[in-house]
């Protein structure tokens, strides 16, 4: 089967660390990527990493702002020089990037509200654990206040039975008619 080109856009899927921004933003790329030709799959774990974005300087709020602002930027050449469907994981919880963001054409923006009691039991970066035993700070959603994004394209608030299949399933419901 030939594989078509998707409407160049944006999925940008944010939310607290271990909300499962990675876990889905991959179901819907795997998904998409069976027919169309034209998916990228940033992540912003990896991007602060091929960006050499210091971890000190990334923690410091303004870092935050400026890190989230680079990433539109990627996102943006990505969308309208290239031609890509971009489909974004990243914290970037900060309204001057929620604000950028939204002036990328054909862009979704997905806000993941899982509450801090349940990512403290996901902990999958052992973060969590980290800043109870005061070997970190600076973490957004506990010493770190952060912006929701406004009127977000959908917002998922946890259930104890919505899995990220679940989740990503309703994303691409979304998606489809772009």
């Amino acid at each position: 089967m030939k594989k078509i080109k998707h409407k160049p856009g944006l999925l940008w899927i944010t939310g607290l660390s271990g909300s499962g921004k990675t876990t889905i933003s991959k179901i819907i790329y795997n998904e998409l990527k069976k027919n169309y030709s034209n998916i990228i799959l940033l992540d912003g774990d990896i991007l602060r990493n091929k960006l050499k974005i210091k971890k000190l300087d990334h923690f410091l709020s303004n870092s935050r702002t400026k890190v989230g602002l680079m990433y539109v930027n990627l996102c943006k050449r990505y969308v309208e020089d290239k031609k890509k469907f971009v489909i974004i994981a990243t914290m970037s919880l900060k309204s001057k990037v929620h604000i950028e963001y939204k002036k990328i054409k054909n862009h979704y923006d997905i806000f993941l509200d899982v509450p801090i009691k349940e990512l403290k039991k996901r902990d999958p970066k052992g973060i969590y654990e980290k800043f109870k035993n005061n070997e970190i700070n600076n973490l957004v959603g506990l010493d770190i206040n952060f912006d929701k994004p406004n009127n977000p394209s959908l917002y998922i608030k946890w259930k104890k039975n919505l899995t990220a299949l679940k989740i990503s399933k309703k994303i691409l419901k979304l998606i489809k008619n772009v």
